[in-house]
């Protein structure tokens, strides 16, 4: 049996900026969430169209209400919806009621925009609370992947997840931790492969999550190349691109 990369994407539009700062204030500052929507995600689904290759799609519920067009081609063209939470939310500052209630409202929304309720979740900010699993496991979800504290997949019966199973990700396997730190795109690449290259032979999984916004993410025109290199050399290592929901 091949390896397995799984290949996510976080689609994060505005949220990181309404996170900080709402209304009027945003304004002037839509340049790289803005890009999600206008350019990024169009751009990335072309070139996974043209490799031949199906996503994760971690939406969360606002840009799914702001982006419903893009949200649409995503079903229609075979990836996944899993959801991102509400709005970018920190689910460790929530208060438990608060949280069953975003959480709630936001898989209600991927139901009604979808025709299917997601079966996936990723943290918006990568952080969960203790209550965050059991609820997730009550909606009726199979898999988090909101975890960095293992090379490959385990069970959440411990933690509170019933039977859900955690999907790990990897921050060196993550376009935003390397483009975040304002590195060269040569840099970039060069860590990136490292990080498959160490991930691969060991565990047979690895995670490959992507950014479709303008600062974050390899969807920029100059560094699509870097996403095929990084299927070809994954390939080279016996690994084939799965979806999310392909491991179940």
């Amino acid at each position: 049996m091949s390896a397995t990369l799984l290949l996510t994407v976080n689609v994060q539009g505005l949220g990181p900026e309404r996170a900080e700062s709402n209304g009027a204030a945003l304004f002037g500052r839509f340049a790289h969430g803005g890009y999600t929507g206008r350019v990024g995600l169009a751009r990335l689904l072309d070139a996974l169209r043209d490799l031949r290759v199906h996503a994760t799609f971690f939406w969360p519920a606002a840009e799914a209400l702001a982006m419903p067009a893009l949200l649409k081609r995503c079903l229609r063209e075979g990836h996944e919806i899993a959801a991102h939470g509400h709005d970018f939310e920190d689910h460790m500052a929530l208060e438990p009621a608060r949280e069953a209630a975003l959480l709630e409202e936001a898989h209600a929304t991927l139901t009604r925009l979808c025709g299917a309720a997601p079966i996936g979740f990723r943290a918006p900010t990568g952080t969960l609370s203790a209550n965050t699993l059991p609820i997730l496991s009550r909606l009726g979800y199979r898999y988090d992947s909101s975890f960095v504290d293992d090379d490959a997949p385990y069970p959440l019966a411990e933690d509170g997840g019933g039977t859900m199973l955690e999907l790990p990700w990897s921050e060196g396997l993550a376009d935003a931790t390397h483009f975040c730190r304002r590195l060269t795109q040569d840099r970039a690449e060069i860590l990136l492969n490292e990080e498959l290259d160490a991930l691969l032979p060991v565990a047979g999984y690895a995670c490959l999550t992507l950014h479709p916004r303008g600062d974050l993410g390899l969807v920029r025109a100059a560094r699509l190349p870097v996403l095929h290199r990084l299927l070809d050399r994954a390939a080279a290592l016996g690994a084939t691109p799965r979806r999310c929901c392909d491991l179940l």
